[in-house]
């Protein structure tokens, strides 16, 4: 046979038939883009299960939807329902059952998504590898939530809070996972900030739905309103999503061991550590500020119940405007100069200051304004934070494990923040300036965070 029926690739590697190379580069030329293993800045090949479809505006809205969930199915109930109820049930141990069954909820969160996302990873179905999860998670949670509704004691609840907790999860990890699955990186911005600021936006639509459609006192009502909101947003989203199913033969025989040690390997990585805990610190500053505010309105400033109500209405509506705008702008800029460090940096300054502001200025006027800037810090966040937490992960065959270990930093500061507040409230009289230092210094030190991870501008 002659020189010219091969053709190699270099001086290596054995040579390869030319009409089998001209062959193999005509169907990848032809072939839907999806269907072509994607390749990262970095130069590592990928796994992809997307389907050939339009990431346009139908998709996109569709996704919001879904990540909405985490907000409409467990803000609304942190915030509103969940307090009602205890004090219903318990009204004599009010404050502990609440801080049980909060932090137990949680603490399943926790656990829920990394160990959903991992079993996603190696997941076969005909359906894809999300999908079936994405759905595991919605059924479980609603059921979780009708427990909830129908819960005439304390330790009732506190299942129906563990399920819906394990449910909200498994779709949050499995829907975000979709992003470096389906989503090309140049790409990605601008679902990455819908992504983020989706929770905090879901969050506000469900206190609106259920604080205007139900009767508060009358929780069952409420936590229907929810069940029935989650399905919708989350049905919605399986209609347009596509998926392409993982082969067999891409995933390696399961062993026990290897599992369970997969979950630390990510923390070997410095870049995807560092935005892990950049990531706890930010959130911690949240939760710490969010969980005390009412507090400091009524010791602070002196506010009755009534007029604190209202103050926490205006402070969030304040707030969750700005979160929105803030993450939008972030992403499309972003998008344009291809850099990220540079976002999260300045929001998580941004919001160190507006605590400070909290701290320096006990007023009113001072906290609504401090409420925007807040809410400019937290939304310069939110909208880059998803798409460095993808641009960090150490694997594409695991991404949905990784991702799902990122979202630990939501839950870890839900089970931290009153052990913390409850400890520097208690041991420096209530002293409200500690405590939102501490939470300034927290998201002060997030920022610091970002500044060694080198993989990402």
């Amino acid at each position: 046979m002659t020189d010219s029926s091969f053709e190699t690739t270099n001086g290596s590697e054995a040579p390869v038939p030319l009409e089998v190379a001209e062959t193999a580069a005509t169907i990848e030329a032809s072939a839907p883009q999806a269907y072509q293993q994607p390749v990262s800045s970095e130069g590592k090949e990928q796994i992809s299960t997307a389907s050939p479809q339009r990431f346009g505006v139908t998709y996109r809205v569709a996704f919001l939807f879904a990540s909405m969930v985490a907000g409409i199915s467990s803000v609304s109930i942190k915030q509103l329902l969940l307090p009602i109820q205890v004090g219903l049930l318990d009204p004599k141990n009010t404050n502990t059952s609440f801080a049980a069954v909060a932090a137990i909820g949680a603490l399943a969160g926790l656990l829920a998504a990394p160990l959903t996302g991992a079993l996603a990873d190696r997941t076969t179905s005909r359906w894809g590898r999300r999908r079936p999860w994405i759905v595991f998670g919605t059924l479980v949670g609603a059921v979780g939530l009708l427990l909830m509704a129908w819960s005439t004691t304390i330790p009732q609840l506190i299942l129906g809070e563990i399920l819906e907790q394990i449910g909200v999860d498994a779709v949050l990890s499995n829907v975000t996972a979709l992003i470096p699955d389906q989503i090309p990186e140049h790409s990605r911005a601008n679902t990455s900030a819908l992504n983020g600021m989706a929770p905090i936006v879901g969050g506000v639509l469900g206190l609106v739905l259920v604080t205007n459609f139900t009767n508060p006192h009358i929780v069952s009502q409420g936590y229907f309103l929810l069940t029935c909101s989650t399905l919708l947003c989350v049905g919605v989203f399986l209609l347009v999503l596509r998926e392409r199913p993982l082969l067999r033969s891409q995933v390696a025989p399961f062993r026990w061991r290897a599992f369970v040690a997969s979950f630390l390997h990510p923390l070997h990585t410095p870049d995807f550590t560092w935005t892990l805990l950049s990531r706890l610190l930010v959130f911690l500053c949240y939760t710490l500020l969010g969980s005390y505010l009412l507090f400091y309105m009524r010791a602070v400033l002196h506010a009755s119940v009534p007029v604190a109500g209202r103050g926490i209405t205006t402070y969030q509506l304040i707030s969750t405007t700005v979160v929105i705008l803030a993450a939008l702008l972030a992403g499309y800029l972003s998008q344009r100069f291809n850099r990220l460090k540079p976002f999260v940096c300045t929001g998580a300054l941004v919001m160190a200051l507006s605590v400070f502001a909290i701290v320096l200025f006990p007023t009113w006027s001072a906290l609504y304004t401090a409420a925007a800037l807040f809410g400019t810090g937290f939304g310069l966040y939110l909208g880059i934070d998803i798409a460095l937490a993808v641009r960090v992960l150490p694997s594409a065959q695991s991404r949905g494990k990784d991702l799902g270990i990122m979202y630990t930093s939501i839950f870890l500061p839900l089970i931290v923040t009153p052990l913390l507040g409850a400890s520097i409230l208690n041991s420096f009289a209530n002293n409200f300036s500690l405590l939102f230092t501490t939470a300034a210094i927290a998201s002060l030190l997030a920022a610091g965070c970002i500044l060694p991870i080198r993989s990402v501008k």
